[in-house]
């Protein structure tokens, strides 16, 4: 596992440890004026900070993931509406209509101002590459 890690995330991984191991030691050496031995405060006190920060970081890796979730969500619902300029049904004039993947969608002309569906058709193609020959590109149909 130590292995994994860069000099930059050993170097935080060791201070962090130090900067325990200090305060653990702060604690042994003033836990036995209260009761008990510099071990047993040493241990308690490493222990009590491994679960905090243990706890702290579960909640700070579950929030940056909500957050990302979040941002991917927002990205998607932006990435479903498309402006398409779309002729009215009944009077023939151009409009430009906010189209939504994830909904039916209709549109009220700006013109005659009448309601009009919006219909989707996709369909696929075949495809054409490239050939090289003597100099001259010829397209062939892809199989």
């Amino acid at each position: 596992m130590i292995k994994n890690l860069n000099k930059l995330e050993l170097l935080i991984a060791s201070i962090s440890v130090c900067i325990t191991i200090v305060v653990s030691s702060i604690c042994g050496a003033l836990g036995p004026f209260i009761a008990g031995t510099f071990w047993s405060w040493f241990a308690l006190s490493f222990l009590f900070q491994l679960i905090c920060f243990f706890v702290a970081n579960s909640f700070l890796v579950q929030r940056e993931r909500v957050s990302e979730e979040l941002i991917q969500l927002q990205a998607l619902d932006k990435l479903a509406n498309f402006m398409v300029p779309l002729s009215c049904a009944y009077c023939k004039q151009p409009n430009n209509v906010l189209i939504q993947l994830n909904q039916k969608n209709t549109f009220k002309c700006e013109s005659c101002n009448q309601t009009n569906g919006v219909f989707m058709q996709f369909s696929s193609t075949t495809l054409t590459t490239p050939i090289e020959l003597s100099g001259s590109t010829i397209l062939k149909q892809a199989e």
